[in-house]
């Protein structure tokens, strides 16, 4: 019998690199450095829960880091949460009226029993916001002015418009002010929290229409009521704080990828808080 053909030998194994471990304040660190944040880091930017020392598994960027958006995190294998909106429910997470809160002491268990770190990003990537929505709405091209607030969109109704932000944003739950058949063209929009003296501002210039994410209803949703009964053609749309800032996080995800490559980074959708009654409105918007 003849011999069979030489074995080949087994090609070699090449090994895979190993990725260094990266701890929470080393990505931290980063991630501060690279924002837009002018000379020092704001006092509201920091690490506000876990130990800085946890060595990072995967990152990801929310809108707010909610328990329901800390569990999806887990599920994607992510231990750095990157937040734009406070963890704690206070204006920069400023806990010491929280003292002794059931809840809090509750989810700060969370973050630690799930090795979890939060970065609180907001007044470092407020920018960042602005150019994610814009991006996510198609309206960078319509920008009026470089970094600027008002767009010049193809002429449409604040019906119109209120149902493509619906559409594009996934927001079941915004909120109108304003006749639906209004002529739409000029809209200036203020990411999140609408306060007073600027959306005033807007309201008196250009825009036909402010959108915004909320504000005090004493504020510019009276003053926007207010000018429409006297006669002004305006309007004012409120998506709500998380679906206004949602694709701008989207956005940093990202923008984070494109330094950091330790770990993987992602985006954790955010979950709209809001459910409604079916509407029976005077202006019938169903139609």
């Amino acid at each position: 019998m003849e011999p069979g053909p030489a074995p080949t030998s087994s090609p070699a194994t090449v090994a895979t690199p190993l990725r260094q471990a990266v701890t929470a304040r080393q990505l931290a660190g980063q991630i501060l450095a690279a924002a837009d944040v002018g000379a020092a880091v704001p006092a509201t930017d920091r690490i506000v829960a876990g130990d800085p020392a946890t060595v990072v598994t995967g990152v990801a960027t929310v809108a707010m880091a909610s328990i329901e958006a800390l569990r999806a995190a887990i599920a994607k294998g992510c231990n750095l949460i990157v937040s734009y909106d406070p963890t704690f429910w206070s204006d920069g997470d400023q806990l010491g009226p929280l003292a002794g809160n059931r809840l809090l002491a509750m989810k700060r268990a969370f973050i630690d029993a799930h090795n979890l770190v939060v970065l609180d990003l907001h007044d470092g990537w407020r920018q960042g916001i602005d150019t994610g929505m814009a991006q996510a709405l198609g309206w960078e091209a319509h920008r009026q002015t470089p970094g600027g607030l008002l767009y010049l969109l193809p002429r449409t109704t604040l019906l119109a418009l209120a149902r493509t932000l619906r559409a594009s944003l996934g927001d079941r739950t915004l909120r109108v002010v304003g006749d639906p058949a209004l002529p739409v063209e000029r809209v200036a929009a203020i990411w999140g929290n609408a306060r007073q003296l600027p959306t005033i501002a807007l309201l008196n210039g250009p825009a036909e229409v402010v959108v915004c994410g909320y504000s005090h209803e004493w504020e510019a949703v009276e003053y926007a009521q207010d000018m429409i009964a006297t006669g002004a053609g305006k309007g004012l749309i409120l998506l709500g704080e998380a679906k206004s800032v949602d694709a701008g996080m989207q956005h940093c995800a990202a923008w984070i990828r494109t330094f950091v490559h330790a770990v993987p980074v992602v985006h954790v959708p955010a979950a709209e808080p809001y459910w409604t009654l079916p509407r029976h409105s005077r202006h019938n918007t169903s139609r």
